[in-house]
């Protein structure tokens, strides 16, 4: 996978995951909101689901030339809001529908990454859960119970052929003048 398309299919590919069991049929039917956008600017309706992508770090942390493949792994955070005016049942709302959010991405993933041609993402690692916290919701005056999931993905990118192939496009572009 190239550099170009490699990193956004990768967050492509996971909200996929997530929005396509937001249906009537799916196990995210009951989400109100699926926000895939760092800054939500709007209100939300809940029961939600906010995807968070953190940064993209070389796997293992390994130090990485650039003039080679790059085993990078990219971390996740679906953070689960469903509001309740029992606290207890807040909890267990939010703790379901992290669970469920993360069954979504397994369930999913073949067959979404095979829109791409290869296999993008090669390995899923499960890395924390954490059952309760809290946000602001515009809207509300108390702060909601929110749970937290997060995953790493492995992924693998071309770098040095990736750049090759771009160099090639862009020269082939500017060769095409329209004769």
């Amino acid at each position: 996978m190239n550099i170009l398309t490699g990193l956004a299919a990768v967050s492509e590919i996971i909200k996929e995951c997530i929005t396509s069991e937001n249906t009537s049929e799916g196990m995210l039917n009951d989400v109100q909101s699926v926000i895939t956008v760092a800054n939500n600017e709007e209100g939300i309706d809940e029961p939600a689901i906010w995807i968070r992508q953190h940064p993209t770090i070389p796997y293992d942390n390994a130090k990485t030339k650039l003039s080679q493949d790059i085993d990078l792994a990219t971390t996740f955070e679906f953070v689960c809001i469903e509001y309740d005016p029992d606290p207890e049942t807040a909890e267990l709302k939010g703790q379901n529908l992290a669970s469920r959010a993360c069954l979504a991405v397994l369930k999913n993933l073949q067959q979404i990454q095979k829109k791409y041609g290869l296999r993008v993402i090669q390995n899923i690692y499960f890395v924390a859960f954490y059952p309760v916290g809290e946000v602001s919701i515009k809207g509300k005056r108390e702060k909601v119970p929110a749970t937290s999931i997060v995953i790493t993905v492995k992924h693998n990118i071309d770098w040095l052929n990736c750049c090759r192939r771009k160099n090639n496009e862009n020269n082939n572009d500017d060769n095409d003048d329209g004769d």
